[in-house]
C-alpha cells in the first residue's frame, strides 16, 4: 500500500509478499523529490539489506569528514555510521544536514536497527513550510543577511573531527569548502564558513529555510563554544528570531515512529530533521550520507 501525506512526506507500508525490492523506485524517486522525505515501514530489512537497497539510489556514500558530531562507523564500513551521539539520548533539534559546509549530501539515509523503548524518534520538518510560516521581518532579516558558522576545535579533536593528522590536509579541506581557516599556537583549528539560512528548492519553486541554527545555539546555551553561529556582521541571532524558530519548529514537526527494520530516506534539499529524547540504551539507528543518482 502507498500512502501520500498531502503536502510532505510519503510513507510505504509492507504488504505480504512484497519487498523492497519489489517496489517501484521511479515511483518512490518521484516521491522523494515532490514530497521531501520517504518512509518504509515494516519491511523488517537487516543492515545489509539496508546498505543494498540504499545503494540502488546513489552514486557513492560519504564518510563523515568535517562533520561536527561524534559517530561511530558501523562495521568498518565508514559509510555506515551511528547517528550523533547515538547513547546520549538528548533531543536534537531541526537541521540541515551539514549545512555549516559547502559540500553537502542530497539524500540522508537512516535504518532502525532497534528502536527505543519510548521516545527517540527522528523526527522531519518542511524546509518549505518553515520559510512561509516565518514573520516577514524574520524572512527578511535572512534574506539581508547570511549566517557563520565558527567551528573551533583543540589538538587532539580536530584530527578525530577531519579525520587526518595533517594541518595541510585541514587546510585542503577548508579550501574545498570555501571556509576561512586559522590555526592557533597551541595547534588548534578554527573555520569561518558563509552560508545563507534559506535555499532554492532544486525546481526553482520554492524557498527553503534549512540550515543549522538551532542546534548550534543549543550547544552555546548549554556552554560549549567549539561551535557557533553568528549572523554576517558578527552579531548574534536575536532571541527573538530563536524563539521564533523554535516554535515553528515545534507546530510543524512530524515524528517517524521507528520499528525494527524500518527505513527512512529524506532529501536534504528541503527537509530538515532532529530527534526526540529517549531514556534507555537500546535504541540503534544508523545512518548513510548519499550523493543521489538521479537529478533532484
Amino acid at each position: 500500500m502507498q500512502t501520500t501525506t498531502e503536502k510532505f512526506g510519503t510513507t510505504y507500508e509492507a504488504a505480504p509478499g512484497i519487498g523492497l525490492f519489489d517496489l517501484d523506485f521511479e515511483w518512490l524517486i518521484d516521491a522523494f523529490r515532490t514530497t521531501g522525505y520517504v518512509y518504509f515501514s515494516g519491511f523488517g530489512a537487516d543492515t545489509e539489506t539496508f546498505k543494498r537497497f540504499s545503494k540502488e539510489f546513489c552514486t557513492e556514500f560519504r564518510p563523515y569528514v568535517g562533520g561536527a558530531y561524534s559517530r561511530e562507523t558501523i562495521g568498518g564500513d565508514k559509510t555506515l555510521m551511528s547517528v550523533t551521539g547515538h547513547k546520549l539520548r538528548f533531543a536534537v533539534p531541526m537541521h540541515g544536514e551539514m549545512y555549516y559546509s559547502l559540500y553537502r549530501p542530497s539524500v540522508l539515509w537512516f535504518y532502525c536497527a532497534a528502536p527505543a523503548l519510548s521516545g527517540g524518534e527522528t523526527t522531519v520538518s518542511d524546509g518549505i513550510r518553515f520559510w512561509k510560516t516565518l514573520s516577514p521581518t524574520t524572512r527578511e532579516l535572512f534574506r539581508t543577511q547570511r549566517l557563520k558558522y565558527i567551528r573551533t576545535y583543540p589538538d587532539g579533536t580536530w584530527q578525530g573531527i577531519y579525520q587526518t593528522d595533517s594541518l595541510e590536509e585541514v587546510t585542503a579541506i577548508a579550501a574545498a569548502n570555501r571556509m576561512a581557516v586559522h590555526f592557533g599556537e597551541n595547534r588548534s583549528v578554527t573555520t569561518e564558513f558563509l552560508a545563507s539560512a534559506f535555499v532554492g528548492s532544486p525546481d526553482g519553486r520554492h524557498e527553503v529555510f534549512i540550515n543549522n541554527i538551532l542546534p548550534v545555539v543549543g550547544q552555546e546555551r548549554a556552554g560549549s563554544s567549539a561551535s557557533l553561529v553568528r549572523l554576517e556582521d558578527g552579531s548574534a541571532i536575536p532571541e527573538a528570531v530563536i524563539s521564533e524558530l523554535q516554535a515553528v519548529a515545534e507546530q510543524i514537526t512530524i515524528a517517524l515512529p521507528w520499528k525494527s527494520g524500518d527505513i527512512a530516506m529524506i532529501n536534504n534539499s528541503r527537509a530538515m530533521h532532529g530527534r526526540r529524547t529517549f531514556a534507555d540504551n537500546q535504541r540503534d539507528i544508523y545512518v548513510r550520507l548519499g550523493d543521489a543518482a538521479f537529478p533532484l
